[in-house]
C-alpha cells in the first residue's frame, strides 16, 4: 500500500492500477479529439483558400468590366474630339 503525504490516504496497488487505466482511457479520448480537431482545421484552411481564390477570380472579372467600360468611354471621347 502507498501513503500519500498530503492527504494521508491509503491506496492499494489495485486502486492505483485502476486510476492509471482510467487516466489512459481519458488520454486516448483526448488524443482522438485533438486528431479530429486538427483534421477539421486542415479542412477549414482548404475551404478558406478556395473562398479566397474564388473571390479573387470574381474581383478580377469585375475589374475587367471596368476596364472595358473605361476603354469604350475613352474611345467615345476620342471620336467626339475628332468629329467635333
Amino acid at each position: 500500500m502507498v501513503v500519500t503525504e498530503e492527504k494521508k490516504e491509503w491506496h492499494s496497488n489495485k486502486e492505483l492500477y485502476e486510476m492509471m487505466v482510467d487516466l489512459s482511457k481519458e488520454l486516448l479520448k483526448t488524443q482522438t479529439m485533438i486528431r479530429d480537431y486538427n483534421g477539421l482545421r486542415g479542412r477549414l484552411d482548404k475551404c478558406e483558400q478556395r473562398i479566397d481564390q474564388s473571390t479573387g477570380k470574381g474581383q478580377g472579372g469585375k475589374d475587367m468590366w471596368g476596364y472595358i467600360v473605361g476603354g469604350i468611354g475613352l474611345l467615345f471621347a476620342i471620336l467626339s474630339q475628332i468629329n467635333g
